[in-house]
Formats: structure tokens, C-alpha cells, sequence
């Protein structure tokens, strides 16, 4: 408005530029007179010095305007990325295991990184188009204040070259949503890529996986050059074809219709200001058309994170006391039943070990009980209290986990067993401590060079693997945990590390409540309980020396590992 306002002072700067002696009139501004009107008011004379005058105030104001504008896009984008990240990162956290096994991590990569950008480019554009189509109606409205008649052809003109452009939209927003499926895909490959590293180099499939990444950077250039063809295209066509508008309109008004070109000026410069709007509405809806797949996809995942949210109990959980039961536990993947009428106690401090072949179901009991999957039939008491009822995450926090690939993460020795808790003296006894109990003092202090500010490497890559599982076994010692849950947590490893964990291990027995699953079963000797499963039921539990003469399978397995 201030813009049309400075715009429409050109007149009467005119009028007195052709008669230096003379003062302005508001005959030749239509119905934009009133701004002349309100001078007169005011009592200033329309010479050249007030009316110059009159038009800077209203830039100068426009561009105050414009800079609290442009504060305030700046706000309102970092707090709608801010939203976003934080929503999903936290909607993420709440996701059930139970979805998360079954869904693309090429995706969720790919949604919580590049496409959050693109969102925003989505937001941008969207909120550029709603700001030109309020510039597009102030300047319209100011344009049919001036010259009705000129005004209306005009913006019929520009409807019909408008919809001209509607196949190019579709076949960018077509383009956007292939995009976005390109952009999965190349995540998820780049996640395995650097995941299995080491497989591929050693295998010398390393550059027939960099061909499938290629081929899908390929693919993600492609659709990005054909919308950028489009958005060309556009631009190319868009200001011609405007322009070719409103030449039309003023022959038509001044041969058929008798108007004045002083109107019709003031009108080209409203029009030319709306045709602006009309061309960078143009492009900015072009723009948010090439990433809508994004926004789309986005949209889509907010919502299945939020589908997929946890079902968890309210009742707090603060230590275990008693005992773990499972009444008749049953579990279905789907339609295919995996845990079937599972009964088991586990008594505090006990040691109980899983055993059975690939596919009996101990994986699955083990997820049950950490709480990562809950009873389809059945029910698991946890002190006496149903696990429906509980706040799993409270009761997870007494939980420390190892499992076959130890968890390391590209950080010092220091932050990998403490998970980043402030460095102070008494969480560095509490760190030297676990690193005792799990028989990496030694290690760490005599070996590595700069002890536990040593950086670890990617997954650990610096270390061993009996290394990398002592630090992750003193991660979870250094937790104030309850239980403790090995997942064949020595099956990767030489014998005699093996043995010098299973020592490791042996010394907590009494201390904490641990359940193991084992293919190893030199590993479990001494363990409370061992429960051999068989096709998700339990077929008979007891000690090892007990199952050795009781049990015909758990004996067959032991003979065929020479135990």
C-alpha cells in the first residue's frame, strides 16, 4: 500500500515537471485523488519539493516495513524448522520398536535430515505465494481505483495466461514426489554403504555398491534437471506473455474504449507492480510444486510416527525387587505366531540363559521381557505389577543392554562408557570403576594414548572386538541398572576373549539379574536357569547339568559343540 501510495506522487511529479510554475492538480488521479485531497488538508501546496518529499516518506516507511517483514520471515522459518525437528526427533524416540523393525531407514534418515530443509523451502514458498496474492489484490485494487476499465482487461488477461501454466505445475509436483522416493532410496543404500564398510572393502563388492548409489545419484539428477526445465521454461514464457497482455489492453482502451494515457500510466505502473507479484507468485508456487513431495512425505511420517506411538502404562517404576513372571506369554509377527503360552520366573539376581535353535523364539522372549514388545496374549509381571500398567521407560532405565555389535560411538573412551555425563570426579570414580569390573582398566589406561579422552573411531573401528565389547559392558556397569541382557554378546569373538568377558561376566553373577542368549554354550555353565526353546515354547528348562541328561535336544546340541 505505502508502495502504490509512493507510486501514484509520479503524477502530479509529472504534472508540475511539464509546467515548472505551476502546482499539481488531482483531476488526472481518478479515484486516487484523496491522497491530493488529504495534502490540501493539511495544508501543503503540491509543488515539487513537498511532493518528492511526500514520496520518500512513503519508501521510507515501505522500507521500514519491509525490514520488520523480513525479521519476522526470518523468526517464523527457524521456529517452524525448530517445531518440525524437534516434533519427529521426539515422536521418534516414543516409536515403537514394534513399527520401527518394519520401516525404511532410508526414509527416516532422509525425512529427519534433507527433507526437513526442503520442507522449509516448502514453507518459504508457500507463505512467498500467500504474501505476492495480498501485493497482487492491494496493487489491483489501486490499479481499478485509477482506471476500472483498464484494470479488469488486465486481470482477465492475466487468469488466462495463468491457467497456461497449469500442466507445467503438474508435471512438477508429479516430479517432486519421484524426487523425494530417489532421496529415500540413496539413504538407505548411503546407511548400508557405511554400516557394512568393512564387508564390502574386504569382499571387493565396495564399487559394485558405489554402482547402485551412482545410479540412483543418476536418478535424483535427473528428476532435479527436469524440474529445473520446467522452472525455466516458466521464467523463459511467463514476462513475455504478460506484457503481450497489456500491450493488448492499452491499444484495445485507447482505440475502442477512448481512455486517457495518464490513467493508463498510472495503471501500467500499479499493473507493472502486480505483474511482478503475478511472475514471483508464479515462481515461488513453481518452487514449493518441486518439493511438495517432500512436504507430502513429511506430512505422512509425522503422522505414522504419531500412529505408531509407544502404548505404555502411567505407574513409575523405581527398582526390582522380586521377580519377572510370564503367564501364558504368546507374540504373532502378523498372522504367524513366534512366542507360544510362554511361563518363566526370574528371580532377582538370578542368571538365566536362552538357548534353542535359529528361530525358536529367544530373540523375541528376550524383546518381551526388555519390554520392546508387549504380550499379544498372556501377561508378564514385573514385581507383582503387570508391564501394561507400567511406564516401560522407567523400568528400561534399569536396564543395561550388550549385544553382538557393540554399540560405539564415534566420541571419546570417556563419553562412550559415561554417555556424555559431565566430567567430574565423582562420575570419573563411578567410570574407573566400571572399567575395572569390565576388565578394560587396563586398556585404557596402559595402551591407548591419551586414556580416556582416546577418540574411539567410527563403530569403533580403533578397537577389537573383545575391546569394543569390555567398553560397552562398562557403559552399561557405569548405569545404575538392575538387569543385564546379553544378546550372544561373546558369539563374535576368539576363544580366549571370549573367555576373558565370560570371566568378566561370571563376576557379576549374584549381582545383577542377567539374562543371556547364548549360542556358545561353554558360555552358560554356570547360569541359575538355562530355558531351551523350540518353536516358541519352552521345551524344558533346568541347570546345565540337569538339561544334559534330561533334555535330548539340549544334550544334541551340546555334543555337536564338543562342550
Amino acid at each position: 500500500m505505502l508502495d502504490g501510495f509512493g507510486l501514484a506522487m509520479f503524477l502530479p511529479l509529472l504534472e508540475i515537471v511539464s509546467d515548472p510554475e505551476g502546482t499539481a492538480s488531482a483531476e488526472q488521479m481518478g479515484n486516487l485523488a484523496f491522497l491530493v485531497y488529504g495534502m490540501e488538508r493539511l495544508g501543503l501546496s503540491l509543488n515539487l519539493t513537498v511532493v518528492l518529499m511526500t514520496m520518500l516518506f512513503f519508501f521510507t516507511f515501505k522500507g521500514i516495513v519491509k525490514f520488520i517483514e523480513t525479521y519476522v520471515r526470518v523468526v517464523y522459518q527457524q521456529f517452524f524448522m525448530r517445531n518440525i525437528r524437534v516434533q519427529n526427533i521426539s515422536a521418534l524416540a516414543e516409536y515403537s520398536y514394534d513399527h520401527f523393525v518394519s520401516a525404511d531407514s532410508g526414509r527416516i534418515q532422509n525425512t529427519l535430515s534433507g527433507e526437513v530443509n526442503r520442507v522449509n523451502r516448502a514453507f518459504g514458498s508457500y507463505m512467498s505465494v500467500m504474501q505476492q496474492s495480498v501485493m497482487i489484490v492491494v496493487y489491483s485494487a489501486l490499479a481499478f481505483l485509477a482506471n476500472p476499465e483498464f484494470a479488469l482487461l488486465v486481470a482477465i488477461g492475466g487468469i488466462l495466461t495463468n491457467l497456461a501454466f497449469n500442466k507445467l505445475y503438474n508435471a512438477t509436483k508429479k516430479l517432486s514426489r519421484e524426487l523425494t522416493r530417489h532421496n529415500h532410496g540413496f539413504q538407505g543404500l548411503l546407511i548400508q554403504q557405511v554400516a557394512l564398510f568393512k564387508y564390502f572393502k574386504a569382499t571387493g563388492l565396495i564399487r559394485e555398491y558405489a554402482r547402485r548409489l551412482i545410479e540412483k545419484v543418476h536418478h535424483i539428477e535427473r528428476a532435479q534437471r527436469k524440474i529445473g526445465i520446467l522452472g525455466g521454461i516458466m521464467e523463459g514464457i511467463r514476462e513475455p506473455l504478460l506484457i503481450a497482455v497489456v500491450i493488448s489492453v492499452i491499444l484495445v482502451q485507447i482505440n475502442l474504449l477512448g481512455g486517457t494515457l495518464a490513467l493508463i500510466i498510472l495503471s501500467i505502473l500499479f499493473f507493472y507492480r502486480a505483474l511482478t507479484s503475478v511472475m514471483q507468485l508464479q515462481t515461488f508456487w513453481n518452487s514449493f510444486l518441486g518439493v511438495v513431495g517432500s512436504l507430502e512425505n513429511l506430512t505422512e511420517f509425522t503422522t505414522e510416527l504419531r500412529k505408531g506411538k509407544e502404548k505404555t502404562g502411567r505407574q513409575k517404576f523405581d527398582t526390582f525387587r522380586q521377580a519377572i513372571e510370564m503367564e501364558h506369554v504368546s507374540f504373532k509377527y502378523g498372522n504367524t505366531p513366534v512366542i507360544k503360552d510362554i511361563n518363566l520366573k526370574i528371580p532377582k539376581n538370578h542368571t538365566i540363559a536362552l538357548v534353542g535353535e535359529s528361530g525358536s523364539g529367544k530373540t523375541t522372549l528376550m524383546n518381551i521381557i526388555t519390554g520392546l514388545l508387549q504380550p499379544r496374549e498372556g501377561r508378564m509381571l514385573i514385581d507383582g505389577m503387570d508391564s501394561r500398567t507400567l511406564d516401560m521407560a522407567t523400568f528400561q532405565r534399569r536396564i543395561g543392554y550388550i549385544t553382538q555389535e557393540p554399540v560405539i560411538f564415534n566420541d571419546t573412551i570417556y563419553n562412550n562408557v559415561t554417555f556424555w555425563d559431565e566430567e567430574n570426579d565423582a562420575n570419573l570414580e563411578r567410570f574407573y570403576t566400571a572399567l575395572k569390573r569390565a576388565s578394560v582398566y587396563d586398556f585404557v589406561i596402559n595402551e591407548t594414548p591419551k586414556q580416556e579422552k582416546s577418540m574411539l573411531g567410527n563403530n569403533g573401528i580403533n578397537l577389537s572386538g573383545g575391546q569394543r565389547q569390555r567398553i560397552s559392558i562398562a557403559r552399561e556397569l557405569y548405569k545404575d541398572v538392575d538387569l543385564l541382557f546379553m544378546d550372544e554378546a561373546t558369539s563374535s569373538l576368539d576363544s580366549e576373549t571370549e573367555r576373558k568377558i565370560q570371566e568378566s561376566i561370571e563376576n557379576l553373577r549374584g549381582q545383577y539379574t542377567i539374562i543371556i542368549i547364548a549360542h556358545r554354550l561353554s558360555t552358560i555353565k554356570h547360569a541359575d536357569k538355562v530355558v531351551v526353546l523350540s518353536k516358541g515354547e519352552i521345551e524344558r528348562s533346568g541347570t546345565y547339568l540337569e538339561l544334559v541328561g534330561q533334555s535330548e535336544s539340549f544334550k544334541r546340541m551340546v555334543e555337536l559343540q564338543e562342550v
